[in-house]
């Protein structure tokens, strides 16, 4: 029966937490694998769009996640004449729909202390080395073991080594461009409801994002990010600190109670990127899921919506299906088109934002104001914004936005 069947998840992240706390709704034996001892989140803060939110709401947790973070209710970009190139508001996709700025380390917490009541086998400090298939079961290799599984769940992030000796053709290309980020607590919430951007030409992007409740200093808090090629790293840490933040601040003179609080290179934290793109993401009895399936850029904020859309998904393919092959094959096909399309429109924008590009800077400032006047054009750009665009050409959301409306209200209220 299906409540026998042992499943391993690699990977203690937003994926396979979330996967863990779908896939306990049945008895399956669950091994969670984790290489490091100590779990804690990395990173900075991160935009929960509705389809996120939706799946959150699946887990019972959106009260929880919604009184942690900040509630976004529109995106907006300026470019260096302090001109919109994006103005975009959720409630002209719903009257009742927002996104949630949350820090990474806030929506952790909800699904790890969740995860935690379960009766699964955690294995902390174990380094799966690799995976591999028998005839009739799929195997976890490590320093001194191999167990057998009836699935495995990828789910171990961007830079995963479980994945080449799978039969799936996929391509791994690092991204040219980074990000320096850091966490300010906002005391005062001088930034609220927006997601504020600004762009000088192609080459360098700011951004403060409300971020909820730091759970460090138990503050409101927003997130900075400021682009920079990967090249020129070594350069930034090389020059003036001081001469950074005037740039800074020459773009954004708002900032200057948050930058002034910069001491040096090491308060900020340098991200870097790749683009993962996979032919189908099942391989008999094995699954990957997360960044680890389908890392891209951040420049559409998808990742964690993404994990957790994953994470739904295949617990709803494993409801409808005993055999877990049959399963996971529709697993590929249910999330291909939402997949492939999210990862084609992140490799096309981004070099509108990230690149040295003055022709991609020109032709976004040229066309992307007027789509919020074109009523087709500014619908798909809304759905595609915000996450929910189900395909190239598609219109119908993956998610039903009038139920989650009713979900959110009925939290609120």
């Amino acid at each position: 029966m299906k409540e026998n069947k042992k499943i391993a998840i690699i990977g203690a992240g937003t994926a396979g937490l979330a996967t863990a706390l779908f896939l306990s709704r049945h008895s399956y034996r669950i091994d969670l694998y984790e290489e490091v001892e100590k779990l804690q989140a990395v990173g900075a803060g991160l935009l929960l769009q509705p389809q996120g939110l939706y799946v959150l709401n699946q887990l019972g947790l959106l009260s929880e996640i919604i009184s942690n973070g900040s509630i976004i209710e529109s995106l907006q970009g300026r470019n260096h004449r302090n001109k919109f190139v994006m103005d975009f508001h959720y409630e002209d996709l719903n009257k009742n729909l927002f996104g949630i700025g949350i820090h990474r380390g806030k929506l952790f917490e909800s699904l790890y202390k969740n995860v935690k009541r379960l009766d699964i086998h955690w294995r902390l400090g174990e380094k799966v080395l690799k995976v591999n298939q028998t005839s009739d079961k799929a195997e976890v290799i490590i320093e001194k073991s191999t167990t057998d599984y009836d699935l495995i769940v990828i789910a171990n992030g961007t830079r995963s080594d479980l994945t080449h000796n799978l039969n799936i053709k996929h391509k791994f290309k690092p991204y040219p461009w980074g990000a320096l980020w850091k966490i300010f607590d906002d005391e005062n919430q001088q930034f609220q409801r927006i997601l504020e951007q600004k762009y000088i030409k192609a080459h360098t992007m700011l951004g403060m994002l409300p971020t909820g409740i730091n759970p460090n200093t138990t503050k409101p808090c927003v997130s900075f990010f400021y682009s920079l090629k990967k090249s020129l790293y070594q350069h930034w840490k090389n020059m003036d600190i001081n001469q950074w933040k005037n740039q800074v601040l020459n773009i954004w003179p708002e900032l200057e109670c948050f930058i002034n609080t910069i001491q040096s290179h090491n308060d900020l934290t340098f991200a870097t990127y790749a683009d993962h793109v996979m032919q189908k993401w099942h391989d008999g009895k094995i699954v990957v899921i997360g960044d680890a399936a389908h890392a891209m850029s951040p420049q559409l904020g998808q990742g964690a919506n993404m994990a957790l859309t994953d994470a739904y998904c295949l617990y709803q393919v494993l409801q409808r299906h005993f055999d877990i092959s049959q399963a996971l094959q529709n697993y590929s096909v249910e999330r291909k088109k939402h997949l492939k399309y999210y990862q084609w429109a992140s490799r096309f924008l981004t070099p509108l934002f990230q690149s040295n590009s003055l022709l991609g800077a020109w032709f976004r400032d040229l066309t992307f104001p007027p789509m919020k006047y074109v009523p087709i054009a500014k619908k798909h750009a809304l759905l595609t914004l915000f996450g929910v665009k189900p395909s190239l050409f598609g219109s119908r959301p993956i998610i039903d936005l009038d139920i989650l409306a009713d979900s959110i209200k009925k939290v609120l209220d």
